[in-house]
């Protein structure tokens, strides 16, 4: 079997599909007339018996995710019921964003070492010689500022004043955080230029105030505020980074689709990502802006905190649970 020959010509039925889907997206079922009902219909059970064939053959994995993703969603479409979106949302949080992670495991970690190295590089590179944190990354704007740079000098931490203005804190904190989460997101647009130097400038930027504080003896008092929704927060500034290299892979390499077609289906899978880090960064700003800053409650309660969010994003991401996808392979297994 010729198996080039064979996505050429199914190909357009693939298309044909997708196209009924984004008119249901937009005016659901009841505004397709009986035609196309019914090639909706003809369509699902050809694309189903085609992802049963992807797999047989055992072509790339990019082939047989995207048919799968189309065959979910016909699904949802030619056997749904009266829906209901509190419920949408909580399969898409519980099963769909975790499976996106699991599928986009790759870039997640290239975004991971792409924040780490530099933060681990500057970090002794500024215990080595603590004149690094004043290079400047832009003219008059060093890596740390003046203001901070005399305020680890003189042995206090920048954080006490949040403590007594926790709302206010809580409002700046969430909102910074979704500023570098959407713009490692965004960038992606920019071949993957963008994000990737969001990442490390923002790696560079942590680690270099670390290696000041520890430098000063202050380490620890860092750790302690930063413990607590350190992990929550540089999770979902990852899973953004790992968003932003997806869409800049498509454009970079978009494989046997025109460049215009990849970016359409990375942006879909991007924006699925991206969207799952909407919950973390608010439970880290929460954590940051009420917890983190307290001085009255213990370094060890605090580093609990980190553990204990630790392992919720480890069983919530990277356990599997009962699917779509799942089901999708019950459904079309005899197809």
């Amino acid at each position: 079997m010729n198996v080039e020959r064979w996505l050429k010509t199914r190909r357009t039925t693939w298309e044909k599909l997708e196209e009924l889907l984004k008119l249901t997206d937009k005016q659901g079922v009841a505004g397709l007339d009986r035609q196309q009902l019914q090639e909706l219909g003809r369509l699902y059970r050809t694309t189903s018996a085609d992802l049963s064939r992807a797999r047989a053959l055992k072509l790339s994995h990019e082939v047989q995710t995207y048919l799968n993703n189309l065959v979910v969603r016909a699904h949802n479409q030619v056997y749904q019921t009266d829906r209901n979106r509190w419920l949408d949302l909580f399969r898409f949080l519980w099963v769909e964003f975790p499976r996106l992670i699991r599928e986009n495991i790759l870039y997640l970690a290239l975004s991971t070492t792409l924040f780490l190295l530099p933060a681990v590089g500057s970090f002794f590179a500024v215990t080595h010689d603590v004149k690094f944190a004043q290079l400047e990354i832009a003219k008059g704007h060093p890596l740390v500022s003046e203001d901070l740079w005399n305020t680890i000098q003189h042995r206090k931490m920048w954080t006490d004043a949040v403590q007594d203005s926790s709302p206010t804190a809580f409002s700046l904190i969430a909102t910074n955080n979704i500023r570098i989460a959407i713009m490692a997101f965004v960038f992606g647009i920019t071949f993957g230029v963008g994000t990737v130097y969001v990442l490390i400038f923002n790696g560079i930027s942590i680690g270099t105030v670390f290696g000041l504080c520890h430098a000063h003896g202050m380490a620890h008092r860092l750790s302690q505020f930063v413990a607590p929704h350190g992990v929550l927060e540089l999770m979902a500034i990852f899973i953004s980074g790992a968003a932003g290299l997806v869409i800049g892979k498509s454009l970079l390499f978009p494989g046997q689709y025109k460049r215009i077609v990849a970016f359409r289906r990375a942006c879909k899978t991007a924006l699925g990502l991206f969207s799952g880090t909407v919950p973390i960064l608010f439970v880290a700003g929460c954590i940051e802006g009420f917890v983190s800053p307290r001085t009255d409650i213990q370094p060890d309660t605090k580093y609990l905190v980190s553990v204990c969010t630790g392992i919720f994003l480890m069983l919530y991401l990277f356990i599997p649970r009962g699917a779509q996808g799942d089901m999708t392979e019950d459904s079309t297994g005899g197809a």
